[in-house]
């Protein structure tokens, strides 16, 4: 065990406190000092600012607000203005533009009339033909073997009547002959009355036998207008549309689609179908001129008239069907192809017409406001029979010598009272322009 003494660690020095020289320094500034006085009026003058900034921003508002307010009870007490002008009479007669569908004037599908081969076809797709004119030939082996066969019979049925006559006469002989014995009793009654009866038989057999002829030429005939069928003729003049056999193919007779021959369609002249509305229907007379405005050609019009009417309105489309003829010697109106038909309508009762932005639509239905006598409104039902865009035609609820508002909005209700805004020269310069 050491025990020498733990050598001391050195101690740091203390701090050195600067020393300060007052009397270098000087002495503190004097802090001055304000009176109650003096920080009294500065209270006072601030709060006066504050306040006439206030004012000076309140003001304007409580003046802004005042205005306002009178314009508001001017507006809500102040009897309303509105626009009025009266209704004009429409034209009696109006254009009206219908599609239509071009027709050939006459048209019919050949079919063959007899059995066969196609032997030959004469025309084609686009060929012009005229009445009568052969376009097809038809091989017929089956109808012409039952020619040969229906010619025998016929010859076979005259040889039966030759029998039946050679009967009739020995029938005859043989009756007279006993017609003669008879009388001296050398032959029974029995025997005369057989004989008799045989006469008769024989007489009815040749009347069978002619009736037998008959009907055999008749079928004899018929077979031979069926080889005549052979060849198919065109039955008007007319252009070949379409053609749906070719040679060596099978046709029968009869007017089944498969087995037409021939499409023909007089195209010099054609018919328009047009449907006309039943709101216009009345106004289309036979004879009366149409327009047709083709798209095609736009700077070409085709002239036509009404040739006929359905003079009844369709049930499912509310239409009439009408039928306008047209020449069309060069060609251009093509059958099947659309076109737009011009017509004037003259109308009865022509509509009043009005702004569209008269009309009132609401849970009431079509509604028109009318200013009357005593200035107020009334609003009344009406019917509009056309729309026109702008404007619209009215058939019913309001009269030539109405007052009607232009512009009612939903402000305006029955009863109420207004003020009508002179509109002399609106109405002059909308006249002018119409």
């Amino acid at each position: 065990m050491n025990d020498s003494p733990t050598a001391a660690k050195p101690q740091s020095p203390p701090p050195k406190v600067e020393e300060i020289d007052i009397d270098e320094a000087g002495p503190p500034a004097p802090v001055p000092k304000v009176s109650a006085a003096a920080a009294t009026f500065l209270l006072v003058l601030l709060a006066g600012s504050i306040t006439g900034f206030f004012f000076l921003g309140w003001l304007p508002k409580v003046q802004q607000h005042g205005v306002l307010a009178e314009e508001t009870h001017r507006l809500i007490n102040a009897t309303p203005q509105v626009e009025v002008m009266s209704p004009t009479l429409a034209a009696d007669s109006v254009e009206i533009l219908l599609p239509g569908e071009i027709e050939a004037d006459e048209e019919t599908v050949i079919y063959p009339r007899t059995s066969g081969y196609l032997r030959k076809w004469h025309v084609d797709i686009g060929d012009q033909v005229k009445a009568g004119q052969l376009l097809a030939e038809i091989d017929t082996p089956e109808v012409d073997q039952r020619y040969e066969q229906a010619l025998a019979t016929v010859e076979q049925l005259k040889a039966r009547r030759k029998v039946a006559e050679t009967k009739l006469e020995l029938a005859n002989f043989t009756l007279r002959r006993l017609e003669r014995l008879i009388a001296s009793k050398a032959v029974s009654q029995q025997d005369f009355d057989e004989r008799s009866a045989e006469f008769s038989v024989a007489q009815h057999e040749v009347k069978v036998a002619d009736a037998d002829i008959a009907a055999g030429m008749a079928d004899l005939q018929r077979i031979k207008e069926l080889q005549s069928f052979a060849n198919v003729y065109a039955p008007f003049d007319g252009t070949i549309t379409a053609r749906s056999i070719d040679l060596g193919q099978l046709v029968t007779s009869g007017n089944d689609q498969a087995q037409s021959l021939f499409r023909l369609e007089r195209t010099d002249r054609l018919r328009v179908i047009v449907h006309i509305p039943q709101i216009y229907a009345s106004g289309i007379t036979t004879g009366q001129e149409a327009e047709l405005v083709v798209r095609e050609m736009p700077h070409r019009t085709f002239t036509g008239r009404i040739a006929r009417t359905a003079r009844s309105i369709d049930l499912q489309t509310r239409t009439m069907r009408t039928e306008v003829e047209v020449e069309n010697p060069d060609g251009l109106l093509l059958p099947g192809a659309y076109v737009q038909v011009r017509l004037q309508a003259r109308r009865e009762n022509a509509p009043l017409l009005v702004p569209a932005s008269a009309l009132i639509f609401n849970a009431g239905g079509a509604q028109i406001a009318v200013v009357n006598s005593q200035e107020t409104i009334e609003l009344r039902q009406v019917e509009v029979e056309a729309d026109q865009g702008t404007t619209l035609g009215i058939s019913k609820g309001i009269k030539l010598e109405d007052r009607i508002v232009v512009n009612p909005g939903e402000r305006l209700f029955d009863g109420m009272q207004v003020a009508i805004v002179d509109n002399s020269e609106t109405q002059s310069g909308e006249t002018a322009k119409k």
